[in-house]
């Protein structure tokens, strides 16, 4: 493990080059985003959801792999200091394994972090319970912290979240301690079913996003939650303490590289096309401008999207196709798309995109630790 870790050093921090391409319909952003990830940190594992907390780390939980340390798990717990911009990335692994959650599901799954929560000094850690085969994702719950991740404690007689619904939960990144966020709540995006498109069909893939609301004093209490119950964009929210009542913010039926029945597998990954667009991403919020972003993906491609409110409407502004496997290290995608607002330059123009290739993909590439591409913005005149 040591000579994998000293292998994954921080890279240049160049910036993306050339003209911004054109806006997409509707959006009020052009994006230009840089070919591979640039800036990274010595560690290993992937997803790596984080959130910014009041002692001015980011913290970042990370799947199967060492963090920041040296000891492999299934999920583990890391503080992270400096920034991709002084290519000074570094961190540690605060607690693993059993210290940050259980598996509700049974054998055949393994935890998986997918958000993060930083709060009055407190920090929460979405855990869902995933299938082995990544394809299902059942139960989910929230563990805390208020050691700055040093110990953790959650509900251990159920899950707060089961039967597949809500069950991939991303908190929205208000700033530093969720300084920006609104009126008392935190607020977390879910997906139903599975993390992103289920491979095998075995759950349904999905195709809507759904928003809950929570006070920041009762995340763990989950009769206190409340989901969204209106149409995309409504001027004024509603919402329900009963979760079949939710309502999608975001709709997007769309497919990536559908399938060709002729062509075999090849540059494929097994049931790696007709890929659907909704994903565990992350929403950021940009205070100056008053809007927010959630960055998606699919298995070959970048899906971003910007809203003025978080109940939408979602408008693309980014989709952007590194096309099928094999890809080459100067240009490659990835999965687990976030956003640290801890990142964010003055004027929220530029930024910075954590995602993942898993070698276990026949991607031609490997970018499996805690890895950087910038993001810039333009708005559109």
């Amino acid at each position: 493990m040591l000579s994998l870790l000293l292998g994954c050093t921080a890279g240049s921090t160049t910036a993306p080059t050339g003209a911004f391409p054109d806006a997409l319909p509707g959006t009020v952003f052009q994006a230009r985003l840089q070919d591979n990830v640039t800036a990274s940190g010595v560690s290993d594992g992937d997803l790596w959801p984080s959130c910014w907390s009041d002692d001015d780390a980011l913290y970042a939980a990370n799947g199967d792999g060492a963090g920041f340390g040296f000891e492999m798990s299934d999920i583990v717990m890391n503080r992270i200091t400096g920034t991709p911009g002084a290519d000074d990335l570094t961190g540690d692994a605060l607690a693993l394994g059993d210290a940050l959650g259980q598996v509700w599901s049974g054998d055949n799954f393994t935890r998986k972090p997918t958000g993060m929560l930083c709060v009055d000094g407190t920090i929460y850690l979405a855990v869902q319970d995933l299938r082995r085969d990544f394809n299902e994702a059942p139960a989910a719950t929230i563990a805390r912290s208020d050691d700055h991740g040093a110990s953790w404690t959650w509900v251990d007689t159920e899950p707060m979240f089961r039967n597949h619904e809500f069950t991939t939960i991303f908190f929205a990144d208000f700033g530093k301690d969720s300084q920006h966020a609104p009126n008392g709540y935190a607020y977390a995006f879910g997906t139903d079913g599975n993390w992103r498109d289920s491979f095998d069909d075995s759950v349904p893939d999905p195709s809507e996003l759904f928003l809950a609301r929570v006070p920041t004093d009762s995340v763990q209490d989950a009769s206190t939650w409340e989901f969204y119950s209106g149409a995309p964009g409504d001027i004024e929210p509603s919402w329900t303490k009963d979760i079949s009542r939710k309502q999608a913010v975001l709709i997007d039926e769309r497919r990536q590289h559908p399938r060709d029945e002729t062509a075999g597998t090849t540059g494929q990954t097994v049931g790696a096309n007709n890929l659907s667009v909704i994903s565990q991403g992350g929403v950021t919020y940009l205070p100056a401008r008053d809007r927010y972003i959630y960055s998606s993906w699919t298995e070959l491609t970048f899906e971003f999207y910007e809203s003025p409110t978080p109940w939408g409407p979602w408008t693309l502004f980014v989709s952007e196709d590194f096309g099928p496997y094999p890809w080459a290290e100067a240009r490659f995608g990835g999965y687990g798309t976030s956003i640290p607002s801890k990142f964010i330059s003055d004027d929220e123009l530029t930024m910075w995109v954590q995602s993942n290739v898993c070698p276990c993909a026949p991607a031609g590439v490997s970018s499996y630790w805690f890895g950087l591409r910038k993001l810039e913005l333009k708005p559109v005149e």
